[in-house]
């Protein structure tokens, strides 16, 4: 078997390695690939790969729009196999489709609301009871996630993403990110415009992050500071089990590879899910603990429990990640489910 694994930058490209070490540690032959070269479809077609890893990043916007049109042509034209799938891909980093996806798929989250119109957009901000949440469609840890609290900041940012005068002036809006965790810059390759996206807010008690990878489950909460989630200070312990009852659903439902589910837990009591994304970062070999003990969480005879071990999560979720690819393309998986 031979693996191809896809570049996610156009120049020096650090999440490559986390997948070639995964390759290297379960045995399988692999080739990087150069998606963003010109002529990357004769490439991808002379590696003569069995399937092909994919961690794209989202950080620039035209790349978003590049890796969800060339992975549609490996998927439907070149009829080879990706993981995770062309449709979680899809689906990654675009909180417009996370709120179609909730929506259709009866998954309780924020009221959400989708605007390509300034008029329609304008009207729904003058009548609405603040605080609102306004976010870009892209960004990640919180980066484009704005609090609203009143209607004048409301309508100063829908001025900025439609125009104050005509869209064809408009300076759209810029999330930032901190530096060193200091200092803020603009991600001008994530600029917003021409919609917006607004949420209800909701009185947050904590925030959950929920983790499938293959047969492996984990969560961690996330503090709350000022209303966001932070992506520092992690405290662990067994996740609620209906969160992992609601991973384990939605994959299996929807034949998703790898999963990951930002859940809040509000002060009504109730859980809201807010995001979902097929790749994530794994930064300790571990996704979990229980008791100061790392591990990971499998299903096992209609119940959740814990397995102990510090590095089922090694290189960034990956070792996870390529077994999976493997045991699928070994059972004919792909053949027998089609690659949809």
């Amino acid at each position: 078997m031979k693996l191809g694994i896809l570049k996610s930058y156009p120049e020096i490209d650090f999440l490559v390695e986390s997948y070639a070490k995964a390759c290297e540690e379960c045995g399988v032959e692999y080739i990087v690939l150069d998606l963003f070269a010109e002529d990357w479809i004769e490439e991808i077609k002379r590696a003569k790969v069995d399937g092909i890893l994919v961690r794209e990043k989202a950080n620039v916007a035209e790349y978003k729009e590049m890796f969800n049109e060339r992975l549609w042509v490996i998927h439907q034209y070149l009829r080879i196999p990706i993981y995770p799938s062309w449709h979680e891909l899809f689906l990654y980093e675009n909180k417009r489709m996370y709120s179609y996806f909730f929506e259709t798929h009866g998954v309780n989250t924020p009221s959400t609301h989708v605007f390509y119109s300034k008029a329609l957009a304008s009207e729904f901000c003058k009548k609405a009871k603040y605080p609102l949440v306004f976010k870009t469609n892209g960004g990640a840890g919180g980066s484009g996630v704005t609090i609203v609290k009143h209607y004048s900041k409301a309508r100063k940012y829908v001025n900025s993403v439609f125009g104050r005068i005509n869209p064809r002036l408009s300076i759209g809006h810029c999330p930032k990110v901190k530096i060193g965790g200091f200092v803020p810059v603009p991600k001008l390759g994530m600029s917003q415009r021409h919609y917006v996206i607004i949420q209800d807010y909701i009185d947050i008690d904590t925030e959950w992050r929920i983790i499938k990878l293959g047969d492996a489950y984990a969560g961690y909460k996330r503090p709350m500071e000022n209303g966001y989630g932070s992506c520092e200070l992690l405290e662990y312990g067994f996740p609620p089990k209906p969160l992992l009852h609601l991973i384990k659903e939605l994959a299996e439902k929807n034949k998703f590879d790898s999963l990951s589910l930002d859940v809040l837990l509000g002060k009504d009591g109730k859980f809201y899910v807010t995001e979902m994304q097929s790749l994530f970062g794994c930064w300790t070999p571990h996704q979990c603990e229980v008791n100061g003990v790392g591990g990971k969480i499998e299903y096992r005879d209609g119940d959740f429990v814990f397995v102990e071990g510090e590095d089922f999560f090694k290189w960034n979720g990956n070792v996870l990640r390529v077994r999976d690819f493997i045991s699928k393309l070994n059972s004919n998986y792909y053949d027998k489910r089609g690659i949809e």
